[in-house]
């Protein structure tokens, strides 16, 4: 068993975020608690000038800012990132999670999370709605969890959750459970790790919810987000990962995610293909590639998609990955004759 010091440790996750780690390290330090905290905050090696703003907080408020610097960067190539350098530094009995280009904008919203689970000792979640908002207003703000949403989910709880996440990684607060269990528990490269570290706290726990916007969540063109699940580039940076979640949702959670990954499996596939991946190529070379002749793709997606509707089981869903993947790579091949 681990050793708890503090009351409640944050985790910030920074690279490159120049822009808007300030706005972030003034969310943190100005919380108003009647319990001590600590920001663990890890900065990956960034280049443009966010480990200088870090080192200023660190050095006005050395009690509350700890950072772990990298000289080099971690993300990809280290696969354990989280548990090799984060992890056991955490002190706090409750975790609290926030990325570099998030912020909060409630200055009591650690206090009104961990007065929830001191009274509540049966929940390990606590959460709250976020303002989203686009950088580049390609989109209007919206609210997440919104009320639809919170109405189609139903109860919050581990059965909810297994269907879809319904928490933003910054408005989280955990009754840290890896102060007893080991660290094996979470898979090694995956994404999104902050919906299975969800599950994981909701396995052992009840989820609670304060329906107070107390943050915001920042959604940009460079996010590791954008595009997710249709564009090539995604499939080729975020794909592979994305799969290792599912297998890992699968073997953890008992739940069947055979349809998924047979599409990620061939969309993966198809984005190297068409980005011309080599690495990524080699690791699916098993999988039939595309025609080269578009009319050929075009009538063997008619052929997949009958045989989608006709067939059950475990050939349906590879039927279902054939058609869903082809179709990405065809809408892939007609916009770059446009671009």
């Amino acid at each position: 068993m681990r050793i708890i010091m503090t009351k409640l440790s944050i985790i910030c996750l920074a690279y490159n975020q120049v822009r808007f780690i300030r706005d972030a390290l003034e969310g943190f330090v100005k919380q108003k608690t009647n319990f001590p905290f600590e920001v663990i905050i890890h900065d990956d090696a960034s280049t443009d000038g966010t480990t200088e703003i870090i080192k200023e907080y660190e050095h006005k408020y050395p009690n509350i800012i700890k950072p772990i610097y990298q000289t080099e960067n971690q993300w990809r190539k280290a696969k354990t990132m989280s548990k090799t350098f984060i992890y056991p530094k955490i002190r706090g009995e409750y975790v609290a999670l926030c990325e570099g280009d998030d912020y909060w904008t409630n200055e009591n919203k650690l206090q009104k999370q961990v007065d929830f689970l001191d009274s509540h000792p049966d929940y390990t979640i606590c959460f709250h709605p976020v303002k989203v908002i686009w950088e580049d207003k390609r989109a209007e703000e919206t609210i997440f969890p919104d009320e639809k949403l919170l109405r189609k989910t139903g109860n919050l709880d581990f059965y909810s959750l297994l269907k879809g996440n319904f928490i933003q990684t910054n408005s989280v607060v955990y009754r840290w459970r890896f102060h007893k269990d080991s660290y094996d528990l979470i898979p090694d490269n995956i994404l999104p790790g902050d919906w299975f570290l969800h599950l994981l706290h909701a396995q052992i726990g009840k989820i609670g919810f304060i329906n107070e916007v107390m943050g915001v969540y920042r959604r940009n063109a460079g996010g590791i987000w954008t595009g997710a699940g249709s564009s090539p580039e995604w499939f080729c940076k975020c794909g592979k990962a994305y799969l290792n979640f599912l297998e890992a949702f699968e073997k953890q959670f008992n739940r069947n995610k055979e349809k998924e990954r047979e599409f990620y499996k061939r969309a993966i596939f198809y984005a190297a293909i068409f980005c011309q991946g080599t690495d990524l190529i080699n690791q699916f070379s098993y999988l039939p590639r595309p025609s080269k002749h578009s009319l050929i793709n075009l009538l063997n997606l008619k052929i997949f998609k009958i045989m989608k509707a006709l067939t059950v089981g475990k050939l349906s869903n590879k039927c279902f990955a054939k058609y869903k993947s082809l179709k990405l790579y065809i809408s892939w091949k007609k916009q770059a004759r446009f671009d």
